[in-house]
């Protein structure tokens, strides 16, 4: 009989450990459909807030009212926590503009007066397109299908490097390899004259990058020559 009361009592004080624990929960009141003050209000009547996770077009939704929930209605939920909604933008009204020569902060200002959000913003080399301005967007201009507001781009770091070999200097008059090198396109740094015995003067003796080494017109070629 001991026994059997022990049992009963843990049961008993699990059930209202349960009972406890389940009162400082709520459930998740539907506000798929209702504006965001609305939804807001009773969610709060429900002792939880509202966050707006992100915005979507939609022509079934009025602008301004909750597409989606998360959680759904009817989930258990403790109090003071957040339920994420989606709102509604309404009907797209506005093609997707043409972003491509603009820079990243007309490509901004274009698309906030279209009531287009900035998307995922990448930066590569490419062989068209001036440095700084977008070369790739999706959508791509007029386009006006899809719910998402968002508009991703591409901005160019200009044309990739070519490298080239570096060619051997030493034993050749600096002056007409320097000359070359400029004309075309190459950057000579400050030459260094040093005395080299039994070497007359304009010739190279040392260079940096050395023969063979691969190097771009961005590079600076150094270059060591008899006094």
């Amino acid at each position: 009989m001991i026994a059997i009361l022990f049992v009963a009592g843990i049961l008993s004080a699990l059930t209202a450990m349960r009972f406890a624990i389940r009162g400082r929960e709520v459930v998740v009141p539907s506000v798929v459909g209702k504006t965001e003050d609305q939804a807001a209000e009773i969610l709060a009547g429900n002792s939880l807030h509202l966050k707006v996770s992100s915005k979507r077009f939609s022509s079934e939704i009025p602008e301004g009212h909750v597409l989606e929930q998360i959680p759904p209605r009817g989930t258990h939920l403790k109090l003071n926590r957040s339920v994420k909604v989606l709102l509604s933008l309404g009907g797209r009204r506005f093609a997707v503009p043409n972003l491509l020569g603009n820079s990243l902060r007309a490509a901004q200002l274009t698309l906030t007066s279209r009531r287009l959000t900035l998307g995922n913003t990448l930066y590569a080399h490419t062989p068209e397109g001036e440095p700084s301005t977008v070369t790739y967007q999706s959508p791509g201009p007029g386009t006006q299908e899809g719910s998402d507001p968002s508009v991703n781009i591409l901005i160019s770091l200009g044309p990739p490097a070519q490298d080239f070999i570096m060619p051997d200097l030493i034993g050749k008059p600096a002056e007409l390899e320097a000359s070359r090198a400029r004309t075309e396109g190459f950057r000579i740094g400050k030459i260094n004259y040093r005395k080299y015995p039994g070497v007359e003067a304009g010739v190279v003796i040392q260079q940096k990058p050395q023969a063979g080494y691969r190097v771009s017109k961005s590079d600076i070629i150094l270059l060591e020559v008899t006094q």
